[in-house]
C-alpha cells in the first residue's frame, strides 16, 4: 500500500487548478487526485508525480537562492565600483582646488568629451559654487 501526502496533494491540486495552461503532467495530477476510486496502480503513479513535483519545488528555490546570492554579489561589485569612483572624483576635486595642474587637467577632460553633455550643467553648477565661496 502506497501512502500519500495528502496535505501536499490538495496544495498541488489547488495550485495546479489555477494555472491557465498546466502541463499534461500537472493535468494527470489532478484527474488522479480527483479520482474517486484509485487503486493501487493509480495511487503509485500518483506518488511519483508528488515525488517529481517535490524535487522540482527544491530546484527552483534552489535556482532562485543562487541567482539571489549572484545578484547580492553583483550589487555589491557595483556599490564598490561606484564608492570607489566618487572618492578618487572627491580626492582630484580638492585637490584641484591647491593645485592648478589638477585643475588643468580637470578642465581638459570638461573640455575633451570626458564628461557627458548631460552632466556638464551639474559641473557647471559646482564650478560657479566654487568660485563664489572663494571670493
Amino acid at each position: 500500500m502506497i501512502e500519500l501526502d495528502l496535505e501536499y496533494l490538495g496544495k498541488l491540486v489547488n495550485r495546479f487548478k489555477g494555472y491557465n495552461s498546466p502541463t499534461d503532467t500537472q493535468k494527470l495530477l489532478v484527474m488522479l487526485a480527483e479520482k474517486t476510486n484509485r487503486d493501487n496502480k493509480d495511487n503509485k503513479k500518483l506518488a511519483i508525480i508528488m515525488k517529481a513535483e517535490k524535487k522540482a519545488e527544491r530546484l527552483f528555490k534552489s535556482r532562485n537562492a543562487e541567482r539571489e546570492v549572484v545578484d547580492k554579489i553583483k550589487a555589491d561589485e557595483r556599490k564598490a565600483k561606484t564608492r570607489s569612483g566618487i572618492i578618487w572624483g572627491s580626492a582630484l576635486k580638492t585637490a584641484a582646488n591647491d593645485y592648478e595642474q589638477i585643475a588643468n587637467t580637470m578642465t581638459w577632460l570638461f573640455d575633451n568629451g570626458y564628461i557627458s553633455e548631460r552632466d556638464k550643467e551639474v559641473v557647471r553648477a559646482d564650478l560657479k559654487q566654487s568660485k563664489n565661496e572663494t571670493d
